[in-house]
């Protein structure tokens, strides 16, 4: 199968693209915009340690991984190794706490952690936000002191499509701002705390969707399709892709994975400057067979994401092996996180299997 190309969209789409979309994509790269811890704000990485969800202890939890020496520090749990619970997809707050889902209590719920890891809070409660709803999307921060997460109301069953929730770091102030029949998943807030980037399949398969004001009288009634607003390029033209996980970057572009046919996905890139939007492909299916998704911003000019593979297992037989890398938007310096042979799973956040 033909490997997806690296492609730029030429010209001005401003005919055809709404100007709410327009204006939010701006907004939501407004240098003033909490979306990144301020040690951050300079470069790709800044000095803050790497956010993983990795098994290495024994037990799924969330690390902090230093960049400099690649030292490993526990987040959230006094333990690696207790099989009864698993931690996953951790966010990073602009205050530098930081937010995950755990099972700890019996069912998939949100807590937030203290920038060191240690103190832990839970946000979410009972059986409307638990299940499948939680296990497979995930938290995002939205602005300084909200969340926005995927889950279903109380009562639905599990496997009930699931809708876009904000609450606030204190567990207050929970609403639902999604109600499509659709299921809608993998959100991401944009810096300005204005705006949510989501994944849903309301056209039919998973789709990028932007809602441009969260706030506003009904947020899901402004919902736009970004993915027709940056189809593929001419040599895809016609080839059915599915969307994954989106990330913001602090000038308010995304980072998401696009998969086509039954090809492994690849990160693309989709900018915001003015009344024009480009699509580039970041990550190569030459280089990453196996397929690159769930990116995390790691400040303005690089991403975080995870590639899965089949290896020898020490006892015999293959195993799956998951490991997380990081790459410039450009689509250069690709470095692997993970250690080289390691006998554990590292995840950028763990959302969902991979495709």
């Amino acid at each position: 199968m033909r490997r997806p190309r690296a492609r730029s969209l030429p010209g001005c789409w401003g005919r055809d693209l709404p100007a709410v979309v327009v204006l939010a994509l701006a907004l939501a790269g407004c240098s003033s915009g909490p979306g990144v811890p301020p040690r951050d704000r300079g470069g790709a990485s800044g000095g803050i340690p790497i956010l993983l969800a990795s098994d290495r202890g024994g037990a799924l939890r969330i690390y902090a991984i230093d960049q400099e020496d690649g030292a490993a520090r526990l987040i959230g749990s006094p333990s690696a190794a207790d099989p009864s619970y698993q931690d996953s997809m951790p966010a990073r707050m602009s205050d530098g706490r930081i937010v995950f889902v755990s099972d700890r209590d019996g069912n998939p719920e949100i807590y937030l952690a203290s920038p060191e890891g240690g103190a832990v809070a839970r946000l979410t409660r009972g059986p409307g936000n638990s299940g499948r709803a939680m296990r497979e999307s995930d938290p995002a921060p939205l602005g300084r002191d909200r969340i926005v997460f995927a889950g279903t109301e109380a009562g639905a069953p599990a496997a009930s499509p699931r809708d876009l929730f904000i609450v606030r770091t204190d567990g207050s102030e929970m609403r639902r701002v999604t109600r499509n029949p659709a299921d809608d998943s993998a959100p991401a807030g944009s810096p300005d705390g204005r705006s949510v980037a989501f994944v849903s399949d309301r056209s039919g398969s998973p789709r990028l969707e932007l809602m441009p004001d969260v706030d506003a009288a009904d947020p899901d009634a402004t919902v736009v399709d970004l993915s027709r607003l940056a189809p593929p390029g001419p040599g895809d033209a016609g080839r059915p892709f599915t969307d994954g996980a989106p990330a913001f970057l602090p000038d308010g572009s995304l980072a998401f994975s696009r998969g086509f046919g039954s090809g492994p996905p690849q990160i693309f890139l989709m900018g915001a400057g003015g009344t024009h939007l480009g699509l580039r492909q970041v990550t190569e299916s030459l280089v990453l067979p196996y397929g690159a998704y769930d990116p995390v911003a790691l400040g303005q000019d690089a991403v975080l994401f995870t590639t899965c593979l089949t290896v020898d297992s020490p006892g015999g037989g293959k195993a799956e092996r998951c490991v997380a890398y990081r790459i410039a938007l450009g689509g250069f310096n690709l470095l692997k996180v993970t250690r080289d042979q390691a006998h554990y799973s590292d995840f950028s956040r763990r959302l969902s299997p991979r495709r």
